[in-house]
């Protein structure tokens, strides 16, 4: 199989992603802190299971399609430079470019 390659846009660090990476380290060292107790082992692993999602949202990613089937469903997390449609199974080589800036417009005071 020959790689095929899709250009993906990568999301800039907003406030939201700041937002889920305190929310999940605060929720990691709650668990680190009842994994210490013995009452509290069992409660701290549902926590740390509970911030694993907020850290996956920090990480981020973008949707992409496949350049193959078509397939729309894609994900890739950033920084990753190849991935394989979930479908199909082909080899993609993904291009990251940076975000657009929002102009803003010119506005007499």
């Amino acid at each position: 199989m020959e790689y095929k390659t899709v250009t993906v846009e990568k999301k800039r660090f907003g406030i939201a992603r700041i937002i889920s990476l305190f929310i999940g380290i605060f929720t990691m060292l709650a668990a680190v802190l009842l994994f210490i107790t013995i009452i509290g082992i069992l409660p701290g692993l549902g926590l740390s299971f509970l911030s694993l999602p907020f850290f996956a949202v920090a990480l981020g990613g973008a949707r992409y399609e496949c350049p193959n089937c078509g397939f729309n469903k894609n994900f890739v997390t950033t920084g990753k430079v190849n991935d394989s449609c979930r479908r199909c199974k082909q080899n993609i080589a993904v291009d990251w470019i940076q975000p657009h800036k929002k102009k803003r417009a010119n506005v007499p005071h």
